[in-house]
């Protein structure tokens, strides 16, 4: 294209005008983006729908304009992970046409929007972010981020004869900001309740068991004192019998005293199944056979992991906390076949796919 001005009229061809002669009229006087109220991404409040609504978009001095809204459905949800998808308005000069798309992220425990395209026959304005939350059937106002006013990945159309509106997006982040503020109100309320009775439930148990552990110290010194009274010169029968009982009495009260591990076999596998029970605060390893109705006791607190010997199972939860607040209580695990099941955070399912 020649160095001259735009426009005038042709004499003996010496002027000669194309579509790019207009885009580069257009480039001095508008920025690349959309203009101002348009385009705005919203919840339709029917399951993953949402609605993008109309209007101009201005990209390297070519235009479109949008008559109306368009609704579109988002890919169904993870059982497990999070996923960030971006909503975006692409020229495509390939195609020579202006459309809106969604673009997919993918999914993860720290999920991220997939990075906008910028070549040379392509050129992406970013108007939204949409957070996927684990399991979700439907998107709400709170999951879209509007990315419009980013001028690094949309913008808006700029020009000197009229101010911005910032009313939309105003009304946008306090909607937000209200719902967050309630919610992380509510969550240290709950925290902060959830810590004071773990407090005391721990201050009950510590003094009861320290009562217990007094009570059964007499009581063991009495019995051990009788005993020897009528044990020192021969060991008889009913003296062996009174030694036996003490013994039961103590395991009992060990018993009673201590959380009991319990296992569930879900699994196929009908041989000897070892179980490993590892403190990892001390590195105490506690080896359990399972049997039906079989029972493991542990009395040492700490962060125990629990794993199975065999490679080909798996164990749900693999993970506890032992601390006072446990003391004789019951708690139960489940033997899984590895090969039918994932684990992710101590709880199992079926691997989902994202195609």
């Amino acid at each position: 294209m020649g160095q001259y001005a735009n426009f005038y009229n042709s004499r003996n061809g010496d002027r000669v005008y194309n579509a790019d002669s207009m885009s580069e009229w257009l480039l001095p006087f508008f920025t690349t983006g959309v203009f101002n109220n348009c385009f705005a991404v919203t919840a339709t409040g029917d399951g993953m729908n949402i609605s993008v609504g109309g209007g101009y978009a201005n990209i390297k001095g070519k235009t479109k304009h949008f008559e109306q809204a368009q609704i579109f459905t988002l890919e169904k949800a993870s059982g497990t992970l999070a996923r960030i998808d971006n909503v975006i308005l692409r020229r495509d000069d390939t195609e020579r046409d202006f459309y809106i798309l969604i673009e997919t992220g993918g999914f993860s425990k720290n999920p991220v929007a997939p990075e906008i395209t910028r070549t040379e026959a392509i050129h992406d304005l970013k108007l939204a972010e949409i957070r996927v939350e684990v399991g979700a059937i439907k998107i709400t106002q709170d999951n879209i981020t509007d990315t419009r006013m980013n001028a690094d990945v949309c913008g808006w159309v700029m020009a000197t004869v009229k101010e911005i509106d910032f009313s939309q997006i105003t009304a946008q982040f306090q909607a937000f900001f209200q719902k967050y503020q309630a919610q992380i109100t509510e969550e240290f309320n709950a925290y902060q309740s959830t810590i004071t009775n773990l407090e005391d439930q721990g201050t009950a148990a510590l003094h009861n068991m320290e009562n217990q552990f007094e009570t059964y110290a007499g009581q063991q010194e009495e019995l051990f004192t009788d005993l020897y009274n009528r044990i020192k010169d021969q060991l008889s029968q009913d003296a062996a019998a009174a030694l036996w009982f003490s013994v039961n009495a103590l395991q009992a009260n060990f018993e009673n005293l201590a959380t009991k591990i319990m296992f569930e076999n879900q699994s196929k596998e009908t041989a000897a199944i070892l179980i490993d029970i590892t403190n990892e605060n001390s590195g105490t390893v506690t080896t359990a056979t399972y049997a039906a109705g079989g029972k493991t006791y542990l009395t040492e607190p700490g962060t125990y992991k629990v794993e199975p010997q065999a490679d080909n199972l798996l164990i749900i939860p693999k993970t506890f906390v032992l601390d006072h607040t446990q003391t004789t209580e019951t708690l139960n695990f489940t033997i899984y076949d590895k090969n039918a099941f994932a684990a992710v955070g101590g709880y199992v399912g079926a691997y989902v796919s994202k195609n």
